[in-house]
């Protein structure tokens, strides 16, 4: 985190503010945000919001420290990864007689 991120105050904005979300391609407030993976933050969260407020320091007041790591610190598999899997179960697949 950078120090100009540290001056910011960790409250979240007005719910008349709003970002543009990369995922979903239009305007949204930080209340959608906060509860979109299933009742956990999105994984960009971070990325959207932090220069318009401490979020990061919101974020780890409000979630347990499991929650935090998982949607922050895990990592999932890169997507070539994922690829290269379903390349292999189709290849499987098609060997496999009916």
């Amino acid at each position: 985190m950078t120090t100009e991120n540290q001056n910011l105050t960790d409250t979240p904005p007005e719910k008349k503010v709003t970002v543009r979300c990369p995922r979903l391609g239009h305007q949204i407030d930080f209340s959608y945000c906060q509860s979109e993976n299933y009742g956990l933050p999105c994984f960009k969260t971070l990325d959207c919001w932090h220069n318009l407020f401490n979020v990061h320091a919101y974020l780890k007041k409000k979630l347990s420290p499991r929650d935090f790591e998982k949607t922050f610190l895990k990592q999932g598999k890169p997507k070539l990864f994922s690829l290269l899997d379903l390349i292999e179960q189709a290849k499987k697949n098609k060997e496999t007689p009916d």
